[in-house]
């Protein structure tokens, strides 16, 4: 799929439908951020790692532009002092309010690129932050930063052969010209869906997604932004991330037990999280609560995009459950597993770029579409599988962690944007053996203490299908 105009210059290059999309759905009080958390056991060179970031962003220019007007149109620009910085808290903090409900620093993507990398030293190694503004790239684009990056470091500071074997450099150099292709789905559409949607599908869909609005996640009385009790550990608590991680006993058991019921981590991932709702809102909410609904991005990306620098390639798929529905368990599991395989057979998510590409069209209308919108899914989960395994590519492994140069890193965590009406956003991975849960949240409605009690419920429905599926 080669680049088209690529003797004229890349920018300023137009944004996209999704790209403008992140932008015009941003509030100040919810910024459209992602947060990925990479803990090590030993502490970092940051000279060394911030001229590894400075050479890895030239693969990835989206990270060093920021955006201009023309009226009602968008424009990356690029810029080379935008390039993103390894900030210290004695540069810019990390975080932002008490330590219950630490508020993470926004972007203004009219000034500053939208990428930050922060590091964090710790009584037992240090932890690196990169904070990134889902108009510039999505999980997968960050994912290619972050090897780039430490692939670098690596070299600099004792494996300078890191990344130059075949079996560590099985993906393409990213070429930014192919971000002229980023929203190019022609390759994907041209073979026709294993299902097709008729057209009162999609009126139906239509119909569902904009006037059958989900539940908000209620918050616990005394618990929020505006409540005033701090835990007892509140250095502890002070992170913009929540985690909750299976033991490696446990998570060999639930691989084990989904591959025996013939389903996927990710179908029992949404699943419980339908049965986390209704219970929180039994709980917490009174039971009011009529229907629920769960984001699911979809990633787009073919073998033929391994070079495509980070951007956003991706879309959305939304599966939605009314509170009877979510009784059941083992049906519950079932109906999702049966939903995920049809998503995909139809290809019902790219529906939601379709939309995206008519609205942009008519830009009031879509301003107007976004603000009607804005409360589209109750929660957002995404899936990403193994982690560990695919930087084993790159990096060697000791003793359960993967050696980066003179660091050891131990493990990555990564969670999709908390939103106004969307209080908790997770991500789902599997590391060195273990699953592993990360939230985010939406700092206006909950906070730390209430997002580690929802992560704990629902961890324990995991943990409770796993003993029915043992005993069975």
């Amino acid at each position: 799929m080669p680049a088209q105009d690529s003797d004229k210059p890349l920018f300023p290059l137009p944004l996209t439908p999704l790209e403008t999309f992140f932008v015009l759905d941003e509030k100040e009080s919810c910024p459209i951020v992602m947060l990925i958390e990479l803990q090590f056991s030993t502490p970092l060179q940051l000279p060394v790692l911030q001229n590894a970031l400075n050479e890895t962003v030239k693969d990835h220019p989206l990270l060093a532009c920021k955006l201009v007007r023309h009226g009602e149109r968008f424009f990356w620009h690029f810029d080379q002092d935008l390039a993103p910085r390894v900030l210290t808290n004695e540069d810019l903090p990390l975080t932002t309010g008490p330590a219950n409900n630490p508020q993470t620093q926004p972007f203004d993507l009219f000034r500053e690129s939208g990428c930050r990398f922060w590091y964090v030293p710790a009584e037992t190694g240090s932890r690196l932050y990169v904070q990134l503004h889902h108009a510039c790239g999505d999980g997968v684009g960050m994912r290619q930063v972050l090897v780039g990056t430490l692939t670098r470091y690596a070299r600099a500071t004792g494996d300078p052969e890191c990344g130059k074997t075949s079996r560590k450099s099985s993906r393409s150099a990213p070429n930014p010209e192919r971000l002229r292709d980023r929203n190019d789905f022609s390759e994907l559409l041209s073979k026709p869906p294993k299902r097709s949607l008729t057209t009162w599908d999609r009126i139906r869909n239509a119909y569902y997604f904009h006037f059958q609005r989900p539940a908000a996640l209620s918050t616990p009385r005394g618990s929020g932004s505006t409540s005033t009790q701090q835990p007892p550990e509140s250095q502890a608590i002070s992170r913009p991330l929540r985690h909750v991680l299976f033991s490696k006993e446990e998570s060999a058991s639930i691989e084990k037990a989904c591959s025996n019921a013939s389903i996927r981590v990710n179908d029992l991932a949404i699943a419980m999280l339908f049965q986390t709702f209704e219970q929180w809102e039994q709980s917490h909410g009174g039971g009011n609560a009529i229907r629920y609904r769960v984001m699911m991005p979809v990633d787009l990306r073919s073998r033929k995009d391994l070079d495509l620098p980070a951007t956003n390639r991706l879309s959305f798929a939304f599966l939605g459950r009314r509170k009877d529905q979510c009784q059941d368990p083992d049906a519950l599991i079932s109906s999702v597993a049966d939903e995920v395989v049809a998503i995909k057979e139809t290809r019902v998510h790219m529906d939601f770029l379709d939309g995206l590409a008519a609205a942009v069209q008519h830009p009031r209308f879509m301003r107007w579409v976004i603000e009607r919108s804005r409360h589209m899914t109750t929660s957002v989960l995404t899936y990403t599988g193994d982690l560990s395994r695919g930087m084993k590519k790159f990096f060697p492994e000791r003793d359960g962690q993967l050696q980066i140069g003179d660091a050891s890193l131990r493990n990555v965590f990564g969670s999709p944007p908390g939103r106004e009406g969307t209080n908790v956003a997770l991500g789902v991975c599997i590391n060195w053996g273990q699953i592993c849960i990360s939230a985010s949240w939406n700092r206006q409605a909950w906070d730390a203490t209430t997002t580690d009690q929802f992560l704990q419920t629902y961890a324990n429905n995991w943990r409770a299908w796993l003993e029915r599926q043992t005993i069975s």
